[in-house]
């Protein structure tokens, strides 16, 4: 093929991909052959994801920005007596991969608490665990001892079942869905919890036939008993974070959203921004805490806050604004909204539909107002009510201020309606799914699938259909809840099936093809990021952030995709990972 010179684009495309290309400005012609580049990679299998996803054998680099990709003899040019010349031999280079919604601060800080990762969800199994944790863990005054990753899926106890593990200190047991919590005895005295505390807005406090607290709190009612819990400095918990980021680098990640940031978490940004110790591109979604108040003085504190977190175009913005549409659907919680009620566990109707977590005049009010800041919607929705109530609001905010290509999108999207599935093309809604969920597993098969029945079960995580109706997909880990590895999402995206589970594939034709999954992560995701421009190709004038790996994964079994292994990982022209 040629060397590149300037960028391509595409005539066909799905929707998204075609303003995605159209939106982007002219990228600068091909540096001059005597301006010699810094790094040149060359004899490799380099693709590209650039508009007819071309494959390239070199690449060159001049600071932090691609400046030629061609064949080995053409980027020759670019090699001069300072150059570093790296021979590829044949391995495969793509993009760097792009985690579109993840958690990085509270993965972080909760790597450093009692775990239960790996544990079985029993009171017998996970009791022992506590005690250890709380012999290694001495009360330093404040007592509490926080939990961490427990596989809550169909888990049930109460806070006596917690006091029989630990009465004297306050602990709190934290699900692996981020959206379940349970509190002992002590724990609810200290923070005050009573029959009388009330249920806050987009939360659930568990009751018992009397109004009593059980010691089960769900989504923002988690915060009742979370409030009272020291936390870590900015100081110690931007180490912790930076920890973590070396490990997402490990796995060929550059550049993350974060999906859930408040006050406590935005700091700690600006933190290892401003220390020079932010290594990856961060997006912050700012969290909309009060769903009841759509006022023009809190839509402004919001883009106030946007704009002072906005502090680095290329490594730091806080442009997005996260809402929570409904909760989980898993039982026993079953706090997602959904069109038609849930079923018991022998199959008939009950009267719990979930909750929708706001009024949807005053969300339609709400989107409307940060869509016309210019700012980012980043929306939780997990039951198809959620879900079709989201895309009602963006179709408000649209009506309202026209188009105005700020890239909203809905994340998790478990349940979708087949009658929905053209309005995310048409309302410019990007699909943002965790495709490491789309398989059967403990996870949705006992506790989603009898609650559903057959009928919706088949629906979960349509991501194949949504794609087939002109979705832009959008890829993410939602860590710590599950691994931020992408080529496991890779594969259960394409495969829905957990390897060696004996299980089907969840949802017939919902699996994506591997160029899907591949531009879920890079140029789609890049799009969804607002960095399109800079990242998600190797093209001329971009960003130089890269990654080598051990394979072609183009040209493997899409089963065997979770094997990948990175072996470099380059973020604006720097080696940030080698594998040793």
């Amino acid at each position: 093929m040629p060397i590149q010179t300037r960028p391509r684009r595409s005539a066909t495309a799905a929707t998204l991909t075609v303003l995605a290309l159209a939106a982007a400005a002219p990228m600068p012609a091909l540096a001059a052959s005597d301006d010699m580049a810094d790094v040149v990679f060359k004899n490799g299998r380099i693709y590209t994801v650039d508009a007819n996803r071309s494959v390239r054998q070199a690449l060159a680099i001049t600071g932090n920005t691609i400046t030629a990709v061609g064949r080995d003899a053409e980027i020759e040019a670019f090699v001069g007596p300072d150059t570093q010349v790296i021979d590829l031999g044949g391995k495969f280079v793509m993009p760097g991969m792009i985690d579109t919604h993840s958690h990085p601060i509270f993965g972080a800080v909760n790597a450093s608490k009692c775990s239960l990762a790996d544990v079985p969800a029993t009171l017998a199994a996970i009791g022992p665990v506590i005690r250890q944790c709380l012999a290694d863990r001495p009360d330093t005054g404040d007592g509490w001892l926080e939990v961490v990753q427990l596989y809550n899926y169909g888990f049930d106890a109460t806070a006596t079942d917690f006091d029989a593990i630990e009465a004297t200190r306050p602990i709190a047991v934290v699900g692996n869905d981020g959206h379940t919590l349970w509190a002992n005895t002590r724990a609810m005295e200290v923070a005050g919890i009573t029959a009388a505390t009330a249920d806050p807005p987009g939360g659930k406090i568990v009751r018992d036939a009397a109004g009593n607290p059980t010691g089960a709190f769900a989504d923002t009612a988690m915060a009742l008993i979370q409030d009272n819990i020291p936390t870590p400095s900015i100081a110690g918990a931007a180490a912790m974070t930076e920890a973590a980021l070396a490990g997402m680098m490990a796995n060929g990640l550059t550049s993350v959203t974060d999906a859930y940031v408040t006050r406590r978490e935005a700091p700690v940004w600006q933190f290892l921004q401003s220390t020079g110790r932010l290594k990856m591109r961060v997006r912050a979604a700012i969290y909309l805490e009060d769903l009841e108040d759509d006022g023009d003085a809190k839509i402004g504190m919001i883009a106030a806050m946007a704009k002072a977190g906005s502090t680095d175009a290329d490594f730091l913005r806080m442009d997005s604004v996260k809402i929570f549409a409904d909760g989980v659907m898993e039982a026993p919680t079953q706090t997602a909204a959904l069109l038609a009620p849930y079923l018991d566990a022998a199959g008939r109707p009950t009267g719990n539909s979930g909750e929708l977590y706001f009024d949807q005049a005053t969300m339609d009010s709400i989107v409307t107002k940060l869509d016309a800041a210019g700012l980012t919607v980043h929306v939780h929705a997990i039951g198809d009510r959620a879900v079709r109530a989201s895309l009602d609001a963006f179709e408000a905010a649209f009506d309202a201020n026209g188009a105005t290509d700020n890239r909203h999108q809905i994340s998790h999207l478990q349940l979708v309606d087949p009658a929905d599935f053209h309005r995310f093309a048409e309302l410019g809604v990007i699909a943002n799914f965790q495709l490491e969920w789309a398989k059967r597993d403990a996870s949705n098969v006992g506790p989603i699938e009898p609650y559903l029945g057959t009928e919706r079960y088949r629906w979960l995580y349509p991501a194949g259909s949504l794609k087939a109706a002109g979705a832009m997909i959008a890829g993410g880990s939602d860590w710590d809840v599950s691994p931020y590895d992408p080529f496991r999402a890779m594969e259960h995206g394409i495969t829905r099936v957990e390897r060696g589970s004996g299980e089907p594939p969840l949802g017939t034709g919902e699996g994506l093809g591997i160029g899907d999954v591949i531009d879920a992560y890079t140029i789609n995701a890049a799009f969804a990021a607002r960095q399109e421009k800079t990242t998600g190709s190797l093209e001329v004038g971009k960003r130089a952030d890269l990654v080598v790996l051990d394979r072609d994964i183009t040209a493997i079994d899409p089963a065997t995709l979770d094997d990948t292994e990175v072996l470099e990982t380059w973020i604006d022209g720097k080696l940030v990972y080698e594998r040793k």
